[in-house]
């Protein structure tokens, strides 16, 4: 396959993969918006009609409240014999005859005394069981209950009637309102719109329902399965295959009640099918596939004409390499084009070539100080048997006392400058062929103890105070006991050198989760940050008469026991060298 080909298809390929996402994005993207902004309406509608059914539903209790309290309800004592209170049933009625299908008054013993209709006098009271209170500070002792006995249902109120003229009660107040005034109110709810209202009781059996979702409703339907709020509102997608529909949308609100007003325990339902709720997305997403096909064309004849332009300049860059490859030491001329992107790639392979030979320069190098490391550390065992000798010679001459004030003033500086050897010939050993740990366990406090009790003498000469800040708790560590004196008394020597006279010195230890720290930090002139990455080099050294090796063992002891090290600005702005090991510790 041709480079223009493989362009060609590479672009086509692109423009069609973007578009099906971006389309597929762009669609799921605004369905989930349209469905959280449908979702969020249906809650509000639902708790709108729930707000209505309660105020309905209030008015009616709180109209009990005021009749019950009406001074010819007191005539139920002698049997309403009159008639005031049938008279005054039937007026109330009248004014409601779509809300009320009755109001009846009756004895403690249930027998009707009074009604709006004549022919309920004399009769006992329906049977009405689950009555539930409406209770609330203001509507006292009224109950409710649903009638489904009754033809197209009811909803019967109940009140207590006081007696006014000493304690107790003498009957009961019922107002019998017809279901239908309730369905009314999910009617006017979803009238001239494609969603439907659903009333549900608290042991989720279907209560009513608004039309024409009412007339698919079968007998004795319970959606218990159904998600319905405790309190507040919720929305979410079911099945509705129960009302012979498909998916549906539902936003629900509970009759949550007040101070004044129980809860009833009924949920409003409105739901509204997906089909109708998400058919401005299928509507998107037919315009973006007509887009698609318009941009694909658009998009192959694009590409067609800028493969053309990107293949030529790749076919050169080609021919570029192959001369490079024959051998030139020097680079060839970078292709003339008037592309910038393929300009700067050609630029980019010069610099990379330059850029192994650079690094095949410094692997040369490496390897050239490597030899070097270890001749060196041959002739630190060639040197150190003649200064061996050199030194017990001068300690053999220093004991003859023959010898004059001068001869031995010569004598100490011979002793001074092999020991100064000596230790020298030992760093670089150490740097050359550090000696691996021998790993026991040790108490690093202890170990701490003992290099400043080494220092104490020192320190105090120099006027350096040296503070402890350790570890409450005794802390086992397995190392290499000399080896770890070796890296604290570099640390701690290092730090007097640096620190004035009267300064202070601490060394602190503390455990983290996994890691062991060990710092020695002091209040002296600190480490400037652009020297801090060589600070551990070997040969490094900010002290006047120093060799630069120390921090270089202290690094490489740290590294042997699996640690690390770094160098930070004390608290009093001196220099920090905080040391963390890994778990390998025992409390």
């Amino acid at each position: 396959m041709s480079t223009r080909s493989a362009l060609l298809w590479a672009f086509s390929g692109m423009i069609l993969g973007s578009i099906l996402v971006t389309a597929a994005l762009s669609s799921f993207a605004f369905r989930r918006a349209m469905q959280a902004e449908i979702a969020q309406n249906l809650e509000f509608s639902a708790s709108v009609v729930k707000e209505r059914v309660d105020t309905f539903l209030f008015t009616q209790a709180e109209d009990m409240r005021v009749w019950r309290m009406l001074q010819v309800m007191q005539d139920i004592r002698v049997g309403d014999v009159d008639k005031r209170i049938s008279n005054t049933l039937s007026a109330l009625r009248a004014g409601q005859q779509n809300t009320y299908a009755a109001l009846l008054c009756a004895d403690r013993n249930g027998r009707i005394i009074a009604a709006s209709d004549p022919a309920l006098i004399g009769t006992a009271m329906l049977p009405i069981d689950h009555w539930k209170s409406l209770s609330g500070t203001k509507l006292n002792d009224i109950s409710i209950a649903r009638m489904k006995q009754a033809e197209g249902g009811m909803v019967a109120l109940r009140t207590t009637i006081p007696d006014a003229f000493g304690h107790g009660v003498i009957g009961n107040l019922f107002v019998l309102v017809k279901w239908g005034a309730i369905e009314d109110l999910l009617d006017n709810a979803v009238r001239g719109g494609p969603r439907s209202l659903l009333l549900l009781g608290a042991d989720g059996g279907v209560l009513g329902a608004s039309s024409p979702l009412r007339d698919r409703l079968p007998p004795h339907l319970r959606l218990q399965q159904w998600r319905v709020p405790a309190t507040g509102t919720t929305s979410y997608v079911h099945d509705g295959s129960a009302f012979g529909y498909g998916p549906l949308l539902v936003g629900a609100a509970a009759s949550a009640g007040d101070a004044q007003f129980n809860r009833l325990g009924w949920h409003f339902l409105m739901v509204e099918p997906t089909s109708v709720a998400f058919l401005p997305v299928w509507n998107l997403l037919w315009g973006m596939l007509l887009l698609l096909l318009s941009t694909l064309m658009l998009g192959v004849w694009i590409a067609s004409r800028l493969a053309g332009k990107i293949a030529q300049p790749i076919v050169n860059l080609t021919e570029f390499t192959r001369r490079f490859r024959r051998g030139n030491e020097a680079l060839p001329d970078v292709p003339v084009t008037t592309m910038t992107e393929v300009a700067e790639l050609f630029g980019a392979y010069v610099a990379m070539i330059e850029a192994l030979a650079r690094s095949r320069e410094h692997l040369v190098r490496a390897g050239k100080l490597a030899v070097v490391g270890e001749m060196a550390a041959v002739m630190a065992h060639e040197i150190r048997t003649p200064l061996s000798i050199v030194r017990s010679s001068a300690q053999l001459l220093m004991r003859q006392p023959s010898h004059g004030e001068k001869e031995r003033e010569l004598i100490g500086f011979i002793l001074t400058e092999t020991e100064r050897l000596n230790r020298l010939v030992t760093m670089l050993l150490e740097c050359a062929r550090p000696k691996p740990p021998d790993f026991r366990p040790h108490d690093l406090h202890s170990i701490i103890d003992s290099v400043l009790n080494l220092v104490a003498s020192r320190a105090a000469t120099a006027g350096v105070t040296i503070e402890r800040d350790l570890d409450a708790q005794a802390v086992m560590f397995n190392c290499d006991r000399d080896q770890m004196m070796q890296v604290l008394l570099n640390l701690v020597l290092n730090a007097l050198e640096m620190v004035q006279r009267g300064g202070k010195i601490a060394v602190s230890t503390w455990l983290e989760p996994g890691a062991l720290w060990l710092s020695v930090a002091d209040d002296g002139p600190g480490v400037p940050v652009p020297i801090r990455e060589h600070i551990f080099d070997p040969f490094f050294t900010r002290r006047q008469g120093g060799i630069g090796l120390g921090l270089t063992v202290v690094q490489q002891i740290v590294h042997a026991h699996g640690g690390d090290i770094e160098v930070t600005d004390s608290p009093w702005a001196g220099a920090a060298f905080n040391v963390r090991f890994d778990t390998n510790f025992d409390r």
